[in-house]
C-alpha cells in the first residue's frame, strides 16, 4: 500500500487550566490514504473538533507526530 496522505502518530492534545488538565485527545494514531472517506464520530466532548483542528492544521498537538503528504507538520 502507498504512503498515507495523513498520518497521525500518538497524538495528544492537553489543555491546562490552572491545576486542572483536560485531555481532549489521548494517544490517537490514524492513517488516511488518498481517496478514502473518513467519518470521525463520538459523543459530545470526546475531542472530535480538536482532532479535526489538528488535521486541518488550525491547531498543533501537545505531543505526537502529524505528517501531511509525508511532511512533518506537527
Amino acid at each position: 500500500m502507498s504512503e498515507p496522505l495523513i498520518e497521525l502518530k500518538d497524538i495528544y492534545k492537553i489543555y491546562r487550566m490552572g491545576d486542572e488538565e483536560v485531555r481532549a485527545n489521548d494517544g490517537i494514531t490514524l492513517n488516511i490514504y488518498k481517496g478514502e472517506f473518513v467519518a470521525i464520530v463520538g459523543k459530545s466532548g470526546s475531542g472530535k473538533s480538536t482532532l479535526m483542528n489538528i488535521i486541518g492544521a488550525l491547531d498543533v498537538p501537545t505531543d505526537g507526530s502529524y505528517y501531511l503528504g509525508g511532511e512533518d507538520v506537527s
